[in-house]
């Protein structure tokens, strides 16, 4: 193997434990919450520049799959990238090496997007200025879906869920 080959595995995320149900919101009065959403997908990244994009075409392929309408796949896709892009971002920011992990939740007249990822930290709306190259993400969330929060599990893998509900056009 090459040097550069053993480098990067070295630091390469470890996935430890795959995460295939939602982490329970603590404030839920009914946990099942999540299995009553007929159509579900769920997908595990590493934290890389790439996770974005991987998202994205994952979503998009989905929500066709949904047969969601194109507007409604644009909207979702677009919610989709700034959550995930933020879940990369606060990860590598915390020297974390952690997956992100998606949800998608859907039946005719909502789709659920979740985003798990290894740190604490509340997502903070903040009005950017006009010429500020980042900032904006939570903004076009704000303004895109429904509605959106986050949640803290209190169980492991711990971190935080950003979610945003999107209603299909």
């Amino acid at each position: 193997m090459t040097p550069a080959v053993s480098t990067h595995r070295e630091q390469a995320p470890r996935f430890t434990q795959s995460l295939t149900r939602i982490p329970r919101d603590p404030a839920a009065s009914d946990h099942r919450w999540a299995d009553l959403w007929p159509h579900r997908t769920q997908l595990e990244l590493a934290p890389l520049d790439t996770a974005p994009g991987s998202a994205r075409a994952h979503a998009s392929a989905v929500l066709r799959e949904w047969q969601a309408n194109q507007d409604t796949v644009d909207i979702a896709v677009l919610v989709l990238t700034e959550l995930l892009t933020n879940a990369v971002e606060t990860t590598w920011k915390h020297n974390l090496y952690s997956p992100v992990r998606l949800w998608m939740l859907g039946d005719q007249a909502s789709i659920l997007l979740l985003i798990w990822d290894a740190t604490s930290p509340a997502p903070v709306l903040h009005a950017a200025t006009a010429d500020a190259e980042h900032g904006r993400g939570l903004d076009v969330v704000n303004s895109l879906s429904e509605q959106w929060g986050f949640y803290r599990p209190n169980e492991r893998p711990y971190g935080k869920v950003v979610w945003a509900l999107i209603r299909p056009l």
